[in-house]
C-alpha cells in the first residue's frame, strides 16, 4: 500500500513540474498601444489673408502721331486683403490642389507731363489704380506631418481704374476721363502653413503677379488748336505680395488622419 502511494506521488510531481517549468519559459502579455493615426492635409478649407503689395507701372500716353511713355522705376505700396478657398489632396508626403482667392488692395500711381509734347502740354496727368485682384491656382507641396511647404501658380484678374486729366489751354476746355478695366495675367509663387490645432491652418505666402500688356484704353477726343484729336493709355503693372493667411479646414484639416498621434 505504502509503495503504491509512493508510485502515484512520484507521478504526479512528474507532471506537474514539466508543466510548471513550462509556465516559467512563457513570456507575460506586452501592452502594444494603436499605431498613431497618419495626419492627411486632405479636405476643403476657407479662410482669409492680409499683408502687402508692391508694384511697378509702366504708363504711355498716346496720341495720333507720338505719345509719351513713363517708366517707373519705384514701387508704390499698398496693404492687400481678402479670403481664399480651396481643395487639398495628400498621398504620401505630396499634396495637390486647387485654390481661388479674391482681395482687395489700393495700389495706385500718377504720371505728370512737364513740358509740350504733341497735344499733351506741362500739367497733363494719368493716374493708375489697382482697386481689386483675384487668381485660381494650383498648389503642389510637400508636408511634414502637420508643416507643409508649397508652390502655387496659375491665372489672375485685376481691375485697372485710369484717369487721365488734360489741363485747359486758353479758350480750349480742359478734360477728365475714366476708365475701368478687367485685365488678366498669370502669379507665380510658395509658401507655408502650419496646422496650430485641430482644423486651424496658419501660414506665409509670396506670390508674383504680371498682368497682360495689351490693355490699351481710348480715353476719348482732345480738344486741341484746330480741332479735336483721339487720345489713349496704356498702363502695364506688375506686382509682388507677401500675405499671412489663417484657414478652418473641413473635418478637422485631416480628412481620414489623426493629429498629434490621436484621432479627431
Amino acid at each position: 500500500m505504502r509503495l503504491k502511494s509512493a508510485l502515484l506521488a512520484s507521478l504526479a510531481c512528474a507532471v506537474a513540474v514539466p508543466a510548471a517549468a513550462a509556465d516559467l519559459r512563457t513570456p507575460a502579455p506586452v501592452y502594444q498601444a494603436p499605431a498613431p493615426a497618419v495626419f492627411s492635409w486632405t479636405g476643403f478649407y476657407i479662410g482669409g489673408n492680409l499683408g502687402g503689395k508692391w508694384g511697378r507701372f509702366d504708363e504711355t500716353l498716346g496720341g495720333p502721331s507720338s505719345s509719351i511713355t513713363f517708366e517707373r522705376g519705384d514701387s508704390n505700396t499698398s496693404f492687400i486683403g481678402g479670403g481664399q478657398i480651396g481643395y487639398l489632396w495628400q498621398t504620401g508626403q505630396f499634396v495637390f490642389g486647387i485654390e481661388g482667392d479674391i482681395d482687395g488692395t489700393r495700389l495706385r500711381d500718377s504720371v505728370r507731363v512737364d513740358r509740350a509734347f504733341g497735344p499733351f502740354v506741362a500739367g497733363d496727368t494719368l493716374a493708375a489704380r489697382n482697386e481689386w485682384q483675384s487668381s485660381v491656382r494650383g498648389r503642389l507641396g510637400w508636408a511634414i506631418d502637420r508643416t507643409l511647404l508649397y508652390v502655387t501658380g496659375g491665372g489672375a484678374w485685376g481691375n485697372l481704374k485710369t484717369t487721365a486729366t488734360f489741363v485747359p489751354v486758353g479758350n480750349l476746355p480742359g478734360l477728365i476721363v475714366d476708365t475701368d478695366k478687367t485685365v488678366f495675367g498669370w502669379t507665380l509663387g510658395g509658401g507655408v502653413d502650419y496646422m496650430l490645432a485641430p482644423g486651424w491652418s496658419l501660414g506665409a505666402e509670396y506670390r508674383f503677379t504680371r498682368f497682360d500688356r495689351d490693355n490699351d484704353v481710348a480715353l476719348g477726343n482732345l480738344s486741341v488748336t484746330g480741332g479735336i484729336t483721339p487720345i489713349s493709355a496704356t498702363t502695364n503693372f506688375d506686382t509682388h505680395e507677401v500675405t499671412a493667411r489663417i484657414s478652418y479646414h473641413f473635418g478637422g484639416g485631416g480628412g481620414g488622419g489623426g493629429y498629434g498621434g490621436g484621432a479627431y
